[in-house]
């Protein structure tokens, strides 16, 4: 009896002891990683009202994470979260506030990168970790600003890798890391580290009934982000645009049968500079929201806008353009063909 109540003994303080070894373990890794994590506050582009049919560009609040990844102040994020940005609020741990711009985004994957003008004197940007340096069933963590709560902390287990398809005109296969870890509005773009400290991914959405965290948590991984960055995306250009099939070309008297509705332009952005205009007229395709009355982007750079391939395509060429070079952007305005060049600055 004695012996069997010292067994029990030596096995309650041996899951003590582990425990508390974890939750030093993940103090000490908070504490090394949170002054890494910031707090985006967007104004960006609103979205048309449903069945308010006269749409007028106006903004409308956000809120998101990021995670710093160089000293010159580059922030990774989502893309959701700034993709429609027409001011970004930068708030660091310490406090420190400073504007941010987009610089390059990849909707398809979920991916952004943001400029700091400021960031704090002497702070380390978060390790990336190598590609594939992560598992099923290992350990991790989440920090962001989950319904507006700064650096709040969740705890939780590398649950499942999610593969996607091939993305067009590339070689790249978008990998998602899923989590049982709490992630809630206010995570996205927010990182998520090893246990190491090093960043496995960056928080993209969840997977919810209720609306909020249900346990199907998921983060754009570390190796799509290596990835996108070695690609070179090209700088933000500022359209939201639609494409245009053949069916919808016929319906809105477009002769070509192809382009992009530019659905929305982003203020400051080369859209913007060039004259682009996006539309006024919210209507429903199916159950698609889309605005009419924007110009129709026909091709950049003699490459025709008929796909999602194409766009790809002068993706990858505007990261190839130099400066001094002249591209130039064929488009219809009220039935019109026009022309517009921009020479790269």
């Amino acid at each position: 009896m004695l012996r069997a109540i010292f067994y029990l003994l030596i096995s309650l303080l041996s899951v003590l002891s582990v425990n508390s070894y974890a939750e030093n373990t993940i103090q000490k890794l908070y504490k090394s990683v949170d002054k890494t994590v910031v707090e985006l506050h967007v104004k960006a582009l609103a979205e048309p009202v449903a069945g308010q049919v006269n749409y007028k560009a106006t903004t409308s609040g956000s809120l998101g994470s990021g995670v710093l990844m160089s000293k010159e102040g580059r922030i990774l994020t989502a893309a959701h979260v700034v993709d429609k940005a027409t001011e970004i609020e930068v708030i660091f741990a310490d406090g420190l506030k400073t504007t941010g711009h987009v610089v390059w985004v990849d909707s398809m994957v979920d991916l952004a990168m943001i400029q700091a003008a400021e960031v704090p004197d002497g702070l380390q940007p978060a390790p990336l970790a190598k590609s594939g340096d992560y598992s099923i069933g290992e350990q991790l963590i989440v920090i962001g600003a989950p319904l507006g709560v700064s650096h709040s902390l969740s705890v939780g287990y590398l649950s499942g890798i999610r593969d996607y398809g091939k993305l067009p005109v590339s070689n790249v296969v978008p990998k998602f890391i899923q989590t049982d870890a709490s992630i809630n509005m206010g995570n996205s773009g927010g990182p998520m580290f090893n246990l190491k400290g090093e960043v496995i991914g960056i928080v993209s959405h969840i997977m919810s009934k209720s609306g909020g965290s249900d346990g199907l948590g998921f983060a754009v991984s570390i190796d799509t982000v290596h990835d996108i960055i070695n690609s070179e995306p090209s700088n933000f250009s500022g359209f939201i645009p639609f494409l245009l099939n053949e069916q919808l070309s016929d319906a809105l008297n477009n002769p070509f049968g192809y382009g992009f509705l530019v659905q929305q332009v982003i203020p400051g952005t080369l859209a913007d500079k060039l004259g682009f205009q996006g539309g006024h007229l919210s209507v429903m395709i199916g159950r698609v929201p889309v605005l009419l009355g924007g110009d129709i982007l026909l091709s950049i750079g003699n490459y025709p806008l008929k796909s999602v391939e194409s766009a790809m395509k002068v993706r990858q060429r505007f990261a190839e353009y130099k400066k001094g070079d002249q591209v130039v952007f064929r488009y219809l305005r009220n039935g019109v063909e026009k022309r517009t060049s921009w020479i790269v600055e």
